[in-house]
């Protein structure tokens, strides 16, 4: 029962940690610990008591899915790790209006970033030259999404 109650608390923790640590190591090794603790429940208590472990397991982790991907986004943890698609910048909407508009980088462009034209935030790219933030550009070309942009000053004018 120990070693039962041991894999348990151990993949739960690993499974956790996994979302801090990324590269799935912490992942990996979660699953196989509550995969063990599926092995040790019908190696002790045989197989009544191992598929009830099992069907557990498996209803106990749905439930803490769904719960987790509902309400840990809000938390204040959820906030920092996950971006809010209200303050991601986006193409502009109707194309070819934006064309010959000029605007400043608000981040550096290597060869994408964020540029204001025309009063909004943007992602950008450049014909793979580097931009400081701060210099003065012009929207080339739009293609699909991505919005293309050059030079036409001095940095930071």
């Amino acid at each position: 029962m120990t070693l039962l109650l041991t894999l348990l608390v151990a993949g739960i923790t690993l499974l956790l940690a996994e979302v801090f640590l990324p590269g799935m190591v912490a992942g990996v090794l979660g699953v196989v610990c509550l995969l063990g603790v599926a092995v040790v429940g019908f190696a002790e208590f045989g197989p009544p008591t191992g598929t009830l472990i099992v069907i557990g397991e498996l209803v106990a982790g749905t439930i803490l899915t769904v719960l987790w991907m509902r309400y840990f986004p809000k938390t204040p943890l959820g906030k920092k790790y996950i971006l809010d698609p209200s303050t991601a910048a986006k193409a502009p909407a109707g194309s070819e209006k934006w064309v010959n508009r000029e605007g400043v980088t608000l981040t550096d462009l290597r060869p994408a970033g964020s540029a204001r034209i025309d009063g909004e935030k943007v992602d950008v790219i450049t014909a793979g030259e580097h931009l400081e933030a701060g210099t003065r550009v012009k929207v080339v070309r739009l293609d699909g999404p991505s919005v293309f942009v050059r030079r036409t000053g001095n940095p930071h004018s």
